[in-house]
């Protein structure tokens, strides 16, 4: 290597200024790092020293130059390992201390034993053997590895908001980015650039008054390592040392392949970097990285100063395509255990019912029902749900059977309750984690508290639904106090012509006016019975009397055969049981609830399909079904639109029809049951408490 004056001037300064550094740094406060840096500094100054010895001849210093560079970068980097360890807790991790002592130990052995051979000229004149191709990498792996560490450091530091610990960083990475380009270049683009190699002593000293500065803080007391921080530097180092490592298979394929030896390096480099990194930003491998994070480098798993602000950060996205708040209660849980997708349960009358899905892989989870041992068991014992220790039969789960879709299904894997004021508001079904993990304490816990703060989103957002139904409520209500008002000058208007037609109706004149103006107000009246229909009626207490259901029956078939001729009427049994099928009710409710169904399955079916209604008894039920084969409804539309009011498909429909038959059917103590097919029709389902069984509860 050529050594020239530029050299010469360059690394005088570098030794001026280290020393100054080392001697500034003994009288800093913070005496134990700053005698440390100190002593770094005292021995850069002392490569410095050897280097100008080296270009005025010194025999002995050229031969110790490469040996006092290793001594250098080695000393920065465990100067850099002092002011980690606190963070890293290596003190109390003795797998990780030995397997940074050791790796490092073993590349500055090299570099010492490297050293003592004299390999370090050829390979910087360029004289490409397998040693000294050897050596180039050892000073990259060193450098490389110091990076990863200040890189480390400078993330905390900004963290903390502390500037000495950033500017540390900055300092001591300056000097190993500079070895790191220097021996890159050398490596692709052989011998060592001799500008580069003399002018780095100058370039070394830029960084004193940075370290100089950040010696007034005391760096280990401010650096807190994070799981972030940790993903970042594992990542870093596993590119850094992938990338040496293909760089030196490709070397090798060079010189084993003759005159296809460039295109073979060339063609290896390329592949190598795109499959390093598709498989850095694979979800499966990032997945991996952070278990392998958490098992070993942190006594907690999870970081929670991150997991809840992601949490909430997904939970609380806005615009169309961040999908429903279900939907993002759903990704915001999968997120923190790396579950692909999962399902959303929520309870209705019958069951807890699919009522979301994200991503969802597995078989289709069917509705668990209220009085299953499972939601049972969520309801009481509010725990999360292993479902592979449900499928050893291992585990308190009180005996509980597990469902049938989640047997044979092994994606299926956890279960969360959502616990909102002591009661289940739904139940989180995920699927299985991208990689294996073994849960523990802390994953039930989180995920327990992560299904109460889920409840609560829910809970708020049903409580807001509810308050628009409500505004839509008034709203209607303020439309139909000024349609009243109009139909009472309707009213005030007919009444005069009613009057002046007992004097005047022998009048032709009179009765030609008298026509146009009850003309008009038919016109009138049916323009507000359009803006009116359907007819709500007052929503007050149920009529305690008795109610024969096949008796109103046979009225409402009769009104509505009118409309619709194939319309029929069949009692299980016989035509004798009307004594049977008895209910306590307000008959004019019930009337009302059956026209609703009925003229719903009219208007969904084609003139000559048939509507049958079918009453019979079961048990201490009265069942009314109401089937036709009209154009039928998907499960999504049953599930999220046809009980919201005010949601009609129908021109001109408020939409209240179905809302106000269910209200009606749950007032009597009942409740409304929908199947449908799109295609192939629909088939509602009454069951109302029937009079004796009303009254034997009554007296119980």
């Amino acid at each position: 290597m050529v050594l020239t004056d530029v050299g010469l001037i360059s690394h005088v300064v570098a030794a001026f200024s280290f020393a100054s550094l080392a001697i500034a740094a003994t009288f800093r406060q913070h005496r134990r790092m700053a005698y440390l840096l100190a002593v770094a500094a005292a021995l850069t100054a002392g490569w410095a020293l050897v280097f100008v010895f080296a270009v005025r001849g010194d025999a002995v210093a050229m031969r110790a130059l490469t040996l006092a560079e290793t001594v250098r970068s080695t000393t920065w980097i465990a100067f850099l390992l002092v002011v980690l360890r606190p963070s890293w807790q290596l003190d109390q991790r003795g797998r990780l201390s030995f397997l940074i002592a050791g790796g490092l130990g073993f590349v500055v052995a090299l570099q010492l034993v490297l050293d003592a051979l004299g390999v370090a000229d050829s390979a910087q004149q360029g004289q490409q053997t397998a040693i000294g191709q050897l050596f180039i990498i050892s000073r990259l792996t060193v450098a490389m590895s110091g990076l990863v560490m200040a890189h480390n450091l400078y993330l905390q530091s900004a963290a903390s908001g502390r500037s000495g610990g950033r500017m540390l960083a900055i300092g001591v990475g300056g000097i190993l980015v500079y070895d790191l380009n220097l021996y890159t270049l050398a490596f692709l683009l052989p011998p060592v650039s001799p500008d580069l190699f003399n002018i780095r002593g100058a370039a070394n000293s830029i960084t004193v008054p940075l370290l100089l500065l950040s010696a007034r803080e005391a760096w280990v007391a401010r650096v807190q390592v994070s799981r972030q921080v940790v993903f970042h530097t594992l990542s870093f180092t596993m590119i850094g040392f992938y990338l040496i490592a293909m760089a030196a298979l490709a070397y090798g394929l060079r010189l084993a392949g003759g005159n296809w030896g460039l295109l073979l390096q060339v063609s290896f480099l390329f592949a190598t970097i795109i499959l390093g990194f598709v498989v850095l930003f694979s979800p499966r491998f990032r997945a991996a990285l952070r278990v392998t994070i958490a098992k070993n480098f942190f006594a907690y798993k999870y970081d929670y100063r991150q997991e809840w602000p992601r949490f909430i950060a997904t939970v609380s996205q806005t615009g169309t395509s961040a999908g429903t708040l279900q939907e993002r209660v759903i990704q915001a849980v999968c997120a923190v255990v790396d579950s692909p997708g999962g399902v959303l349960l929520i309870p209705d009358d019958v069951a807890l019912t699919p009522a979301a899905e994200w991503h969802l892989k597995a078989g289709n989870v069917a509705p668990v029902p209220h009085d299953s041992g499972m939601a049972r068991f969520l309801a009481s014992r509010q725990r999360v749900i292993d479902f592979d220790e449900m499928r050893a039969d291992f585990g308190d789960y009180d005996d509980v059977i597990l469902p049938y879709w989640a047997v044979a299904d092994r994606r299926i894997w956890l279960g969360v309750p959502l616990i909102h004021l002591d009661s289940l508001a739904g139940f989180l079904v995920l699927e299985r984690s991208m990689v294996d993990r073994a849960l523990n304490w802390e994953d039930f816990d989180l995920l327990r508290t992560l299904g109460r703060q889920a409840a609560s989103y829910i809970a708020e957002s049903s409580t807001q639904v509810a308050l628009d139904e409500a505004g839509k409520f008034e709203e209607f209500n303020r439309r139909f106090a000024f349609i009243i008002h109009d139909i009472k000058n309707l009213v005030s208007q007919l009444s005069l012509v009613a009057r002046n037609a007992e004097r005047h109706a022998d009048n032709p004149a009179f009765r030609a006016d008298m026509v146009a103006t009850l003309q008009s107000s038919v016109g009138k009246m049916n323009d507000l019975l359009a803006r009116l229909a359907p007819r709500v009626t007052a929503r007050g207490e149920a009529v305690a009397e008795r109610v024969a259901l096949l008796e109103l029956l046979r009225q409402v078939v009769a009104i509505k055969r009118l409309a619709h001729r194939p319309l029929t009427l069949h009692v299980g049994g016989d035509e004798t049981m009307d004594g049977e099928l008895t209910i306590f009710g307000d008959s004019g409710r019930i009337e009302q609830l059956l026209l609703h169904l009925v003229q719903n399955a009219i208007d969904a079916s084609d003139p000559e399909a048939p509507i049958t209604l079918t009453a019979r008894r079961d048990g201490g039920s009265a069942v009314i079904d109401v089937a036709d084969r009209g154009t039928g409804m998907s499960q999504r539309f049953i599930a999220q639109e046809l009980f919201k009011p005010f949601r009609s498909t129908k021109p001109g429909g408020f939409g209240i029809g179905a809302y106000e038959a269910r209200e009606i059917a749950r007032s009597h103590g009942g409740r409304l049951e929908v199947e449908s097919r799109e295609g192939q029709g629909s088939n509602f389902r009454i069951v109302l408490p029937l009079a004796d069984a009303a009254l034997a509860v009554a007296a119980q």
